[in-house]
């Protein structure tokens, strides 16, 4: 698909034109002399934006030892940087100024990326760059400061993993299907790690990662391309770019390992099953026949799942009545290629024998019920919501930042419709094969209240 190309003047990079029929028609992105991306996606329904500074490190790149360092600098930005351009931050000066103009922003750490966001009015739009700049500039490390955060952390880490049994299950489960010791981590860290952080662990590490050549701004909402851009030059343009460590996506090395596991706790609330399956991995990690693999997979669970009429939960849950939840997910993702069943039974009834009913339903299903008009009708849904979500402030900043995540090409979006609209009923039969044919001896994992 061609694309228009128009060189701009002085330190501004490039802006593409997007194709007129492209569901993302709005979108622009740019590269500032120091490397920085700029994404902008207009949109004037509403006198609002949606501005985030993606910066492409996560929990997939910290090093033993230091696991959860890209979650606590997260944490530790809002409290405090050193002057640049003549303004400092103070602990909480980040969320008081956007607090006083009504702005709702916050800040999250993946695997992948570490992304910190607002929404506010769009007058406001070059506070918020003002004050990411700051943050991209340095951060106040003090060990006064540092340890209250490592205790904020410390309380999370407590209700999200120490204290659930489950969330702890269910993540050994995923790291034994991804097969890759950078998974076998919560992204959270560990405490006895993320505990012994020093100040100068997080200058290194933010030294080491938050560069503009490393960054990623995008604005979606009620902004012009020119003058996002304008305003990205004035308060990032003069950052240098600095060189950043390789990343690394390992592929799975570890063999998978089939089996059954049960874990009983007092934490546990609810019984429920999960059983995962490893597939092979058949399509390249990036690129076009990735994105529509991956589309085909996204529509082949949607057909199973998705909506009143799925048949997965009608049988379940309507007509067997046995299962109070039901769901089944494909992964097709930088050779981390698997599929997950999971069911929460009826009260009463055991979670395995119920987990084992569905899967039965779910290997018929897909070897004699993928249709036309199912997958029809699942394109049909699948763009709808893609075009609601194209039309608010949130959505497509949210969209770009997953193809950032992904690191896919940002122009994949402009292809997205033809994509959706190319996915055959044989390519979703290829996913279904895929599981049918060539998946792995499954593990499952059992997860019951602990009896009195």
């Amino acid at each position: 698909m061609k694309r228009l190309i128009f060189a701009l003047s002085g330190a501004f990079a490039t802006l593409v034109a997007a194709p007129a029929l492209a569901l993302y028609e709005q979108a622009r992105w740019f590269t500032l002399d120091n490397g920085m991306d700029v994404i902008v996606i207009e949109n004037h329904r509403a006198p609002a934006v949606h501005a985030r500074v993606v910066y492409k490190v996560g929990a997939l790149d910290e090093q033993p030892g230091q696991y959860g360092i890209a979650h606590v600098l997260e944490h530790m930005m809002f409290r405090g940087s050193p002057e640049h351009k003549g303004r400092s931050l103070a602990p909480g000066e980040y969320d008081g100024a956007l607090g006083r103009i009504g702005a709702t922003d916050n800040a999250s750490t993946s695997a992948n990326v570490t992304s910190y966001y607002g929404v506010m009015g769009s007058e406001h739009l070059e506070l918020f760059l003002e004050l990411n700049a700051v943050l991209m500039n340095g951060l106040n490390a003090e060990g006064d400061q540092l340890e209250n955060e490592k205790g904020v952390v410390l309380q999370e880490f407590r209700q999200r993993w120490e204290n659930n049994p489950s969330a702890r299950a269910s993540h050994q489960l995923r790291a034994a299907l991804r097969g890759a010791p950078a998974y076998d981590h919560p992204i959270i860290g560990f405490e006895e790690e993320f505990g012994a952080l020093s100040t100068q662990n997080l200058l290194d590490f933010h030294q080491a990662w938050y560069q503009p050549n490393n960054a990623v701004l995008i604005v979606s909402g009620d902004a012009t391309p020119e003058a996002v851009l304008a305003l990205a030059e004035k308060h990032f343009g003069d950052f240098e770019p600095g060189a950043v460590p390789d990343r690394v996506r390992p592929d799975a090395v570890r063999p998978f390992e089939p089996g059954f596991e049960e874990v009983s706790d007092a934490l546990i609330t609810k019984a429920s099953a999960r059983r995962g399956w490893r597939l092979p991995e058949v399509i390249a990690e990036t690129g076009p026949e990735a994105f529509q693999a991956r589309y085909a997979a996204r529509l082949l669970t949607s057909m199973l799942t998705s909506g009143l009429d799925a048949p997965f939960t009608r049988y379940l849950q309507t007509e067997r009545e046995i299962a109070l939840s039901a769901a089944f997910s494909m992964v097709l993702d930088e050779g981390q290629d698997w599929a997950l069943l999971n069911v929460e039974p009826v009260e009463g009834l055991d979670a395995v024998e119920v987990l084992d009913e569905a899967e039965s339903f779910l290997r018929n299903w897909l070897a004699n019920d993928l249709t036309e008009e199912r997958l029809a009708r699942q394109k049909r849904r699948l763009m709808n919501g893609l075009v609601y979500a194209a039309d608010s402030v949130d959505g497509p900043a949210s969209s770009f930042e997953s193809v950032v995540s992904s690191q896919s090409d940002y122009g994949i979006y402009l292809t997205l419709e033809e994509t959706i609209a190319g996915v055959t009923l044989d390519d979703v039969r290829a996913i279904a094969d895929l599981f049918l044919q060539q998946a792995s001896a499954p593990r499952t994992l059992s997860l019951l209240p602990l009896e009195n």
